[in-house]
């Protein structure tokens, strides 16, 4: 028997294949995208609202080339060029940095005003003011709900599963419990206070912060590392441009006013606190003049009272040239002597402090007028390593590689330093040796002068002396004064903190993320259901599977019978059996007479209601039919209920009835049925007999199309006895049941077998598009259409 080739369909573009996908389970899209934008809209309606303040600072860097004075020294960059933009950034973001600004705007009680559905935060835009004792312990992290009664009264309320109290004096927590609740009605003004907690709620000062009675705000005790803790999350910072030292500063915050209170003040604080390291040289150089003042203020006092005393009890009035040349000579040297007496005391200073390791209040020698250009660097150096390593430690970046690298850093500056100092103290110390030779051999020319003149060239010496060391310090005192206060924070404020807008709820990004998660959510849902999906979905799936023809695909019974042909043969069902006939027409040609055998896989796939009803559509056709339930292990009832009580096939095989008596009438003149009959204790010996085949033989002599209704291949072997018997099988699969497994397992065994004509239906299909043309005349299709009600099918004549 020759057969049609198989023809080459265009395949659907995947475009068309999600198109279908979407049409077939429109309904759990629209649910989805229904509940998405739901979702947004209550975002939108009740979220609390989230502004964004924004502002920009300049960091200023040293040039660090060229020569330094005395006031370079003092206002020099304790960080090199590439570092000090870095280190600024983390100094600015830096957790003491941000607990000062807490602590300056006073953030330890937040204020709550009462939305549609929860509490937003206020700031200090509420109609009362609370003050609390520091002192005393107070419930901290647990909102307090204050009603207003009237104008002077109002309750409180507090609960909390945990509640936890606070010292804000210590800053220690002193003592939790369990389930803790707290309601009071109270007068404002009035203390309110108990062991766990004490403070004053009084009316705002401002006149613009209006109530109604019932009103409903809140407030929030915060300790302070949970405020500093809760700002830092909140505070974003980034650099505006590589080649550019501006730092930007971001902060989202429900109250648009406190985000730009805590920026501007942020900036205070990190102003202050650069300037105040500025300021450290300078200080620490004032400290040490003043002390040198006030010794050198003792001397010249006493030393001026002296020289007063001796003229007045002396009578003098001047003293010779020669005297007063030696004077001079000898006072030149005593003034260089002083020079390196104190240059050693410096020296001496230095070698102390490093020995002790204390050297951050180190001052620089330019500072008190030494001039050593190597000594000055090598100290600026061990300033700026010692203090670029403390502001990573205190920013918590011990773990930084750079730390331990600056710690070498430091001791090897320190080694060199001491080496440098040992050899020119060294140096200094022959210098002062020398120098009190020659002073000695002035003093030698002096003994040679009046005894009068000689004591009071001593007594003038030590007066001038101390006058002019007296005059160089208050030179450098005012110096380092001036240099105090001319100096400047490195930062400048661009741009003040300002308010940017509402940035959440977005209404428009909410509504379009929630209008693609409304799709992309049951597609990917569809697609992962469908890749992990061991179930026969749709055609594809059989033609994936095996390459014979899928000739039929039938559309879901939603009726209450198994006989829809006869029923509704005006239906959209019995159209995909018409179908199916006409396909297996064309599909065996030049036969008028055949039989088709009907089986599936496993139980339950609708082999039985295929056949009935494929074998009722030939019957109105006009061509003598007649069905046969070949599956003795499950007898079926195909149009009455009491065919189970009759005798059939199983009679027949057993030479216990004869076939006239096993015919059955359908409902159409055209279709004649033999049922199982009674079960038998061996279904397999008894279709194995000859009988069988002669049975067939004689059905082919009165029936145009006999239907052989069989067993499932993947669960019994009766099936196989009849294969060689029908000119087609037809092997029904069922939507959403059939197993692909167990489908692919029962092709290879049929092809192992060269069982030829086989054919696919699939059964139970509920996708109505695929059914292209059935019901034509009948219905609108298209699964978009308004749910109609459901006709009454007359029954054809």
């Amino acid at each position: 028997m020759s057969h049609p080739q198989n023809i080459n369909i265009q395949e659907e573009t995947d475009f068309k294949k999600i198109w279908d996908l979407i049409q077939r389970n429109y309904k759990l899209f629209i649910l989805c995208l229904t509940i998405a934008i739901g979702i947004a809209f209550l975002i939108n309606r009740y979220a609390i609202p989230q502004f964004s303040i924004t502002s920009s600072v300049l960091i200023k860097e040293k040039d660090q080339q060229g020569g330094r004075d005395m006031n370079d020294y003092l206002n020099s960059s304790l960080f090199g060029k590439n570092q000090n933009f870095q280190n600024e950034l983390w100094v600015i973001k830096s957790t003491p940095v941000i607990e000062q600004t807490v602590r300056n705007l006073d953030l330890s009680i937040s204020y709550y005003n009462k939305g549609r559905l929860q509490y937003y935060d206020a700031y200090k835009d509420v109609p009362f003011k609370v003050t609390f004792l520091t002192n005393h312990p107070q419930l901290v992290f647990t909102r307090f709900n204050l009603t207003f009664l009237n104008e002077n009264y109002f309750q409180l309320k507090a609960e909390a599963k945990r509640a936890s109290f606070y010292n804000f004096d210590t800053e220690e927590f002193t003592h939790q419990k369990e389930n803790w609740i707290f309601t009071k009605n109270g007068k404002f003004g009035e203390l309110i206070e108990t062991p766990d907690l004490s403070f004053v709620i009084q009316p705002a000062d401002s006149t613009n912060k209006s109530y109604n009675n019932g009103s409903s705000f809140g407030f929030v005790f915060k300790p302070y590392f949970a405020l500093r803790n809760e700002v830092k999350g909140k505070l974003n910072f980034s650099m505006i441009d590589k080649l550019a030292t501006v730092i930007r500063i971001n902060m989202r915050c429900e109250s648009q006013q406190k985000g730009i209170d805590i920026v501007n003040e942020l900036m205070n604080v990190y102003s202050e606190q650069n300037l105040e390291r500025k300021n450290h040289t300078a200080s620490i150089t004032i400290d040490y003049i003043e002390k040198q003042l006030s010794e050198i203020a003792d001397s010249l006092s006493l030393t001026e009272e002296n020289l007063q005393r001796f003229r007045s009890s002396n009578q003098l009035l001047n003293i010779s040239d020669q005297a007063s040349n030696i004077s001079t000579q000898y006072r030149d040297l005593q003034n260089q002597l002083d020079e390196l007496v104190t240059r050693k005391k410096y020296y001496d200073y230095v070698s102390n402090l490093l020995k002790n390791d204390n050297f951050s209040n180190i001052m620089l020698p330019a500072s008190i007028g030494i001039s050593d250009p190597i000594l000055n660097n090598l100290i600026s150096e061990l300033i700026s390593s010692q203090a670029q390593r403390s502001n990573l430690i205190e920013n918590n970046q011990e773990r930084n590689p750079l730390v331990p690298k600056l710690t070498i850093q430091i001791e090897n500056l320190k080694k060199t330093i001491s080496e440098n100092i040992s050899a020119v103290a060294k140096s200094t110390s022959i210098s002062i040796e020398e120098m009190n030779k020659r002073i000695r051999r002035t003093e030698a020319e002096i003994t040679r002068l009046p005894a009068t003149q000689r004591q009071l060239t001593t007594i003038e010496r030590k007066f001038r002396l101390n006058d002019a060391i007296y005059d160089y310090l208050l030179e450098k005192h005012a110096e380092a004064k001036i240099t105090k206060a001319s100096n400047l924070p490195d930062d400048i404020v661009v741009e003040p903190a300002m308010g940017v807008g509402q940035v959440s709820p977005n209404s428009k990004r909410n509504y379009l993320l929630a209008f693609f998660m409304g799709l992309a959510f049951p597609f990917g849902l569809i697609m992962i259901r469908s890749i992990l999906n061991d179930k026969i979905e749709a055609q594809d799936d059989l033609e994936r599977i095996t390459n014979q023809p899928v000739l039929g695909k039938i559309l879901h019974n939603k009726y209450k019978t198994n006989n829809v042909m006869y029923e509704f043969p005006k239906s959209d069902i019995a159209e995909s059996f018409r179908a199916l006939r006409t396909n297996l027409d064309f599909y065996v040609r030049g036969d008028y007479k055949k039989v088709i055998m009907v089986t599936s896989c496993l139980e339950n796939e609708g082999k039985s209601f295929v056949a009935q009803n494929l074998a009722m559509s030939y019957a109105q056709l006009g061509r003598n039919t007649i069905l046969i339930d070949f599956d003795l292990r499950k007898p079926k009832t195909y149009f009455k209920e009491q065919e189970a009580t009759l005798e059939g096939l199983s009679s027949y095989m057993i030479n216990k009835t004869n076939l006239d008596d096993i015919i059955l009438k359908s409902p159409n003149d055209k279709l004649d049925y033999i049922i199982a009959g009674i079960l038998p204790p061996n279904p397999v010996e008894l279709l194995a007999l000859d009988k069988t085949v002669e049975l067939i033989r004689r059905l082919k002599k009165d029936y145009d199309i006999i239907v052989l209704d069989t067993t499932p291949l993947a669960q019994v072997s009766d099936a196989y006895l009849l294969i060689d018997l029908a000119e087609v099988k037809i092997l029904v699969s069922r939507q959403n049941y059939t197993l692909k497994k167990v489908f692919s397992l029962i092709m290879k065994d049929l092809l192992q077998k060269n069982v030829s004509n086989i054919c696919i239906v699939l059964n139970d299909n509920r996708f109505f598009s695929d059914q292209y043309g059935y019901g034509y005349g009948y219905q609108q299709k298209g699964i978009f259409k308004r749910k109609r009600k459901r006709r009454k099918h007359l029954a054809m004549d």
